[in-house]
């Protein structure tokens, strides 16, 4: 198949990756070139071109004239720089009739709006729970609108569309391979309130146990503000980790520690540590408990004193037989059940769509 995938378009996907739907679209991409596909990816500038067959860089905005710029209703630059890249993105899809099925890896509402016009299927992944203009953009598409979510508990949060099948994330066990563990916990994510690593550096210090976080800043002015009082002692920031590092991290560590403060979608953080063999505990927000299952940590249910409800649940998911945890793990979400799950609907999709 000619698959064009559409990338999210606030950042490049190259590692470090800014985040899981950056790790995500890249293994895709690889994944699906890798079994024989075309795939012509369309991401922002920074993308590692090794990914796919053809590499289509999304736009930046253009250098506007002195009015347009001064204009009082100049959208949000954000906004502006994401519509401009999904403006010239689904321009060009629109001209490709070679291209066999499309795979929208996007947060954003004019690829969706588009799909009745395209010759090609469209398959949309969903990474985040609901917001306005994701809905619009899933209601203009109508009966062109096909969707994948990535957990059960995501999908239930999507309640104005009439099917979504659900595909777990994946992770590479050739990357995320099995440890050895060791005494100290793992924290890893991106440094911001929603993520909660206040709480699990707490949680740590009730164990008595030495905690390495490791993330981008993604909010500098809350870091210093909040968890940087806390560092220090039994609690270390390690930087921002990837590849065989961020692999070493979690299979040196015997427990990695999972706080988010929102119903998180799914969480790639408990499937890579658990990839290594290193169980989990968390809170059992979200897509989490699809992601952890008894054989693969042990999750807290009572959100109203979290951090000693953590700090037991450390000692219950250190007693867990680690190779159990990445069996498990190799069983249900690996990169490769991904993808032939994507690929089987991918390729039913083009057959409707040619027959």
């Amino acid at each position: 198949m000619r698959v064009a995938i559409l990338a999210p378009s606030r950042h490049p996907l190259c590692a470090p990756f800014a985040g899981g739907q950056e790790r995500l679209a890249a293994d895709m991409a690889a994944g699906l070139r890798h079994r024989g596909h075309h795939v012509q990816l369309y991401a922002r500038a920074g993308t590692d071109s090794a990914l796919a067959d053809d590499l289509h860089v999304m736009p930046p905005v253009p250098e506007l004239s002195e009015i347009a710029s001064g204009d009082l209703n100049m959208p949000e630059p954000r906004f502006l720089s994401d519509q401009v890249a999904f403006l010239a993105v689904m321009r060009d899809i629109l001209r490709d009739r070679t291209i066999d099925v499309v795979l929208n890896q996007s947060l954003h509402q004019l690829p969706l709006a588009l799909s009745p016009a395209l010759d090609a299927p469209m398959l949309t992944t969903l990474h985040t729970p609901p917001f306005p203009w994701m809905e619009v953009g899933a209601w203009l598409a109508g009966d062109a609108g096909h969707f994948v979510a990535v957990s059960e508990a995501l999908r239930r949060q999507w309640t104005t569309l009439v099917h979504a099948e659900v595909i777990h994330n994946g992770v590479d066990p050739q990357v995320f391979s099995e440890g050895v563990g060791g005494d100290d916990l793992a924290w890893v994510g991106r440094l911001t309130p929603e993520k909660g690593a206040d709480i699990a550096v707490r949680a740590a210090a009730q164990t008595g146990r030495h905690l390495r976080l490791a993330g981008p800043l993604s909010d500098p002015e809350w870091f210093d503000g909040v968890l940087r009082p806390l560092l220090g002692g039994t609690a270390e920031y390690v930087g921002t980790l990837a590849g065989q590092e961020l692999s070493d991290l979690y299979a040196r560590s015997v427990v990695t520690l999972v706080t988010p403060q929102w119903d998180e979608p799914f969480c790639l953080v408990a499937a890579e540590s658990q990839m290594c063999g290193t169980p989990v505990a968390g809170l059992a927000r979200g897509g989490l408990p699809e992601v952890v299952q008894q054989s693969g940590g042990h999750l807290v249910t009572d959100y109203a004193s979290p951090v000693e409800r953590l700090a037991q649940a450390v000692e219950v998911a250190a007693r867990m037989d680690r190779r159990e945890v990445a069996a498990d793990a190799r069983r249900r979400l690996t990169t490769d059940h991904m993808l032939d799950r994507y690929e089987d609907t991918l390729t039913k999709l083009t057959a409707e769509q040619q027959g």
